[in-house]
């Protein structure tokens, strides 16, 4: 038995929930999907799968080989999409949508380097805080700030978004800095609406999840329009490192309440779940990725332990 296509057509299963669906796609009989399956799990020895109300559910066994068959496939198609890499030409019309401060600040301005690597690669670019909807609209991949709720698509993960509470350095001068939850609640604090949970702010403080209900001035769905709002002295605001990092590096905002530590978010290369990804799409996100890697902003676990 080829244990590879086994497990590939396992994975299938549970993804599109039905052995018809995964016949149809591979070309196979239903009678042929069920061989395969049975086969697979006689050599592992134990019941992976269960049908219930002509529904495919995972047993406890099933649901950890999932897990581990993910992991390996994913692998696997990386190696050798890297292979192919070095010797077909990736081309065609590449579909993107970033977050526009993000956009701005850590994908625009690689682009050119993307492109001169990639010269047979078309980028159509567009920039939208707002949650798009990637196979509707047409994208080939997003990036997105935050955790996947779409099970019916993949996610790469490119880095991380920490965030601080800051304020400028007049603000705290003005109205003081405040050093635990019920003296921040006093405060102006603006809001991003873009969040699911909008003006409550959550916390890891002494090993433990805390939150806040906050009140300003100002809500909005631009990180840019909050961060000069909160360079400009209005008030306070949590925002992600990669957006603030050059305004705290220069003093003209200032992070504090360093003992609650704002919930972080990853930032994802997201696309549609198929058998078959672009090379396109996979040369960006390794491109990306690889970008990544050494920038301490996004990636702040490079950053070297204090002895202190």
């Amino acid at each position: 038995m080829d244990r590879f296509s086994a497990m590939k057509i396992f994975v299938r299963i549970i993804q599109l929930g039905s052995f018809t669906a995964v016949a149809v796609e591979m070309g196979l009989t239903q009678s042929s999907v069920s061989k395969k399956i049975s086969a697979l799990e006689r050599s592992l020895g134990a019941t992976l799968l269960t049908r219930s109300n002509r529904q495919v559910l995972l047993t406890e066994v099933g649901t950890n080989y999932y897990e581990h068959c993910i992991s390996i496939l994913s692998e696997l198609e990386e190696a050798e999409a890297q292979t192919k890499e070095y010797t077909l030409k990736p081309k065609g019309k590449l579909r993107i949508n970033v977050p526009v401060s993000y956009g701005r600040m850590h994908v625009i301005p690689y682009l050119p380097d993307f492109m001169k690597k990639y010269p047979e690669i078309d980028i159509e670019l567009s920039s939208l805080d707002r949650k798009v909807d990637l196979v509707g609209d047409g994208f080939d991949l997003v990036i997105r700030i935050g955790h996947l709720d779409d099970s019916s698509l993949v996610a790469r993960k490119l880095g991380d978004s920490p965030r601080v509470i800051v304020a400028s350095p007049n603000y705290l001068d003005t109205y003081g800095a405040p050093h635990n939850l019920d003296e921040l609640k006093k405060h102006n604090c603006f809001v991003y609406t873009h969040l699911s949970t909008v003006n409550i702010w959550h916390f890891r403080f002494q090993g433990k999840e805390v939150s806040l209900q906050v009140n300003g001035s100002m809500q909005s769905n631009s990180g840019d329009a909050i961060r000069e709002c909160v360079i400009s002295g209005l008030g306070i605001a949590i925002l992600p490192n990669w957006l603030i990092q050059p305004d705290l590096d220069k003093g003209s905002l200032v992070s504090f309440m360093d003992d609650y530590v704002p919930t972080e978010f990853p930032i994802n290369a997201v696309y549609p779940q198929n058998n078959y990804i672009p090379l396109k799409v996979r040369c960006f996100v390794n491109f990306f990725k690889g970008l990544y890697a050494n920038n301490l902003i996004i990636n702040p676990k490079l950053l070297p332990i204090s002895a202190d």
